[in-house]
């Protein structure tokens, strides 16, 4: 068995995250006082419960006041929940030999293999969304059910309308488009009427992976010069290329990660690279919400795969999930140690 974590994207928050995964795992408290001050800004106040009332995640709204009012803001909150999940699953024995992260994910998954400290991602992430919020206005909507050969005969019509682009090819019948926002609401509506696909759109912003990025990518590799990389003790997966990286570079993670903010995200290669490398591979999805582990419907991979989060109650299923793990890996230790 290979265990995997997998981190997920922006996408995946909700007010009041980190204070439940305080309430998880108390050490968290002291990484994000850590946060704050590494930041120069009180984050738990910041992303409190009640910091501005929840938000309408199909729409992609985020209120003023809210916590996740601008860019930066969000990927600071995700990149945080994120790294805090994987802090109480390893403090509970639960350690991956592999990771991957879709998108903003990719920064856990460069602190979970060794490539980046901590402290240097996260002032990473923070300049990240600086650039995302200083970049050009767009939309992105999620499409589904719909194939890649049906959506991109869809976004070849509304690209009419302006710049639009698959961005994100989840899963087989689940994508992400970006780009101008007439453009958008046309491949939206297309897929609706056409193919009686459902679309969401999850940013009204920012339209990320797509050509429009350029100039924040250019921007961004600049700052990611200034970051200490360092050889990964474990095997390096960039969404870029959905493939393992032997012996990375500095100047190879400058390249693809800076290219990562204005090219597409290969979330079903990446998966299906591992599963072919790994193929008794369980995948745990290390974050907020169930966004990974929902995409991984059993008819494409039949991999077992875990959630750590729960809306209703996080601590109940978060025991479940770590009971369930240790399991697994005691049984793999066992067949290991017994002989045949």
């Amino acid at each position: 068995m290979t265990l995997v974590f997998m981190f997920p994207g922006q996408s995946s928050r909700y007010p009041g995250m980190l204070d439940k995964l305080v309430e998880l795992h108390p050490p968290n408290g002291e990484l994000l006082e850590r946060s704050s001050d590494l930041l120069g800004r009180d984050l738990r106040a910041q992303y409190k419960i009640g910091g501005g009332g929840d938000m309408d995640m199909d729409r992609g709204d985020s209120p003023e006041g809210d916590g996740f009012a601008r860019n930066v803001d969000v990927q600071v909150g995700v990149f945080l929940a994120n790294h805090m999940f994987m802090t109480a699953l390893e403090a509970r024995g639960i350690e991956a030999e592999l990771s991957m992260g879709l998108s903003l994910g990719e920064w856990n998954h460069l602190v979970h293999i060794g490539a980046l400290s901590f402290e240097d991602a996260l002032r990473g992430v923070e300049q990240r969304g600086r650039c995302y919020d200083q970049g050009p206005r767009g939309w992105m909507a999620a499409i589904h059910p719909i194939d890649a050969d049906s959506l991109r005969e869809v976004v070849g019509r509304a690209g009419k309308y302006g710049v639009l682009e698959i961005v994100n090819l989840n899963s087989p019948r689940q994508h992400v488009v970006a780009g101008e926002r007439a453009a958008v609401e046309a491949a939206a509506a297309q897929a609706e009427d056409e193919h009686y696909a459902e679309a969401h759109i999850i940013e009204r912003n920012v339209p990320m992976h797509s050509s429009l990025f350029a100039p924040v990518g250019a921007r961004f590799a600049e700052i990611l010069r200034g970051l200490e990389f360092a050889a990964p003790r474990r095997p390096y997966m960039p969404n870029r290329l959905a493939r393992f990286v032997p012996a990375p570079s500095p100047a190879t993670f400058v390249e693809l990660l800076s290219t990562h903010v204005h090219a597409p995200v290969l979330w079903r290669e990446s998966l299906e690279h591992v599963v072919a490398a790994h193929p008794e591979a369980v995948f745990v999805e290390v974050g907020p919400m169930a966004v990974l582990h929902n995409l991984m419907h059993r008819k494409w991979l039949r991999n077992r795969k875990f959630r750590c989060d729960s809306r209703d109650d996080i601590h109940a299923h978060f025991e479940a999930t770590v009971a369930a793990l240790s399991s697994l890996q005691a049984a793999e230790k066992q067949s290991v140690c017994t002989p045949s």
